[in-house]
């Protein structure tokens, strides 16, 4: 039997595990705890900061059908409008399935629920997305604690039905007294963890419902984290909870050496561990060893957190040695400072099918050059689980960024 192994469980790991997982091919996940996937917002990107008169983009059927098995995020085939909490209401691919798509609800009444909640004040909000939002009075909070609960923390309670077909009530109720109709509601993070529920309160209502977009470390990444469990569990994917030390090749495959010194022998492997979010990637210049004092010699500002083989560069070159002791200045590197600067690009060269080296492959965040984006992560775990059972690459949008286009910076 081929034994696929795959480092990470964020959307790369999760798409080249369940790409992998196939009759003949023992795959196993490697998990080392919560990375970018389980601090994302919910909305889906193929680019960062798309152009909100750009085309859609098109998803591959091979990428919807194992979407369809996570079961967590919608892609529309027009693209979404979303709203965030910030106040602004932007474009993307798709959406985390509690969040609210208003592209199909422009200038109809659209009812922004007010209620006790941090960070929430849903008359602000509805002020700052446009004329078309109205402020809606309704009591969401049904215990007083739950003022001062974080947004995950409150997003749990509406797994429960009961608590769910409350707040249903109380919406309409809300509704009611206030005479006005609604096209749809929007709540603020809130709809479920264990699953979305949007869908279901909006049958309840009687309107779609929905959430905005919400800060990192929400609702949004423990309802992907919930979908990924499920969807391994049912492609019989074995887990395991470790951090990964090293990787070894051998003439038969590969060993991987985990924390704890156990070693994990596999055919193929692939790396999807994240970048400088996730925690594959690590940013140490040669001034982090001796603090103030001058440092012994120069080093590449970037290290793998893991040894393996494999090469780490941005657009399309291996990085080198600074010529100074002190490294380049961090002002050099990174945005707003500079337009495509070397931290959004660092990454493991790859060969065109994704390989750092036979049977490694690397996938997501972890790839130089690429967009860091959740729908760019997905694709390029797609290609690698595909690669490492059948030795092909399976595309999941009909346009992905070549490795020389670097993400576009907002002014």
């Amino acid at each position: 039997m081929r034994e696929v192994l795959v480092v990470g469980a964020g959307a790369a790991g999760t798409a080249a595990a369940l790409v992998a997982a196939r009759p003949g091919v023992r795959v196993t996940v490697v998990d080392g705890g919560t990375g970018a996937s389980t601090l994302a917002t919910g909305a889906v990107d193929a680019l960062p900061w798309q152009d909100p008169g750009a085309e859609p983009t098109c998803v591959d059927p091979s990428a919807r059908e194992v979407l369809d098995r996570l079961g967590s995020h919608v892609v529309p085939q027009d693209g979404a409008m979303l709203l965030s909490t910030s106040g602004i209401a932007r474009p993307a691919a798709g959406h985390d399935a509690a969040l609210l798509d208003v592209r199909a609800l422009a200038k109809k009444p659209i009812g922004v629920v007010c209620c006790d909640r941090p960070g929430w004040d849903g008359a602000a909000l509805g002020r700052a997305w446009g004329r078309n939002y109205t402020p809606l009075e309704a009591v969401v909070v049904r215990h007083v604690g739950e003022r001062v609960l974080p947004d995950a923390d409150f997003a749990m309670r509406h797994d429960d039905e009961s608590r769910l077909g409350w707040l249903a009530d109380r919406l309409r109720e809300a509704m009611a007294r206030s005479g006005r109709q609604v096209a749809a509601l929007v709540l603020p993070p809130c709809l479920g963890v264990e699953r979305a529920r949007a869908r279901q309160l909006s049958e309840l209502v009687g309107v779609p419902c929905g959430e905005p977009i919400a800060a990192p470390g929400g609702p949004s990444g423990l309802r992907f984290e919930r979908a990924r469990d499920r969807a391994l569990a049912a492609a019989l994917v074995e887990r395991r909870s470790s951090r990964v030390e090293r990787i070894v090749k051998h003439e038969d495959g590969w060993d991987v050496v985990l924390e704890d010194g156990t070693v994990s022998s596999s055919d193929e492997v692939v790396l999807a561990m994240g970048g400088l979010i996730g925690g594959g990637i690590e940013y140490c210049p040669a001034e982090s060893v001796a603090a103030s004092a001058v440092p012994p010699s120069p080093r590449l500002p970037f290290r793998l957190t893991i040894d393996a083989p494999a090469t780490l560069g941005a657009y399309g070159q291996a990085l080198g040695v600074p010529s100074t002791l002190f490294g380049a200045e961090p002002e050099s590197i990174a945005w707003p400072f500079v337009r495509d600067g070397l931290m959004q690009r660092v990454g493991v060269l790859v060969d065109p099918e994704g390989r750092s080296a036979q049977g490694l492959l690397i996938a997501g965040d972890l790839r130089a050059d690429r967009p860091r984006t959740w729908l760019d992560s997905f694709a390029t775990g797609l290609a690698a689980g595909a690669a490492a059972t059948l030795g092909g690459v399976v595309s999941a949008t009909s346009r992905s960024p070549s490795p020389d286009e670097g993400p576009p910076i907002r002014p």
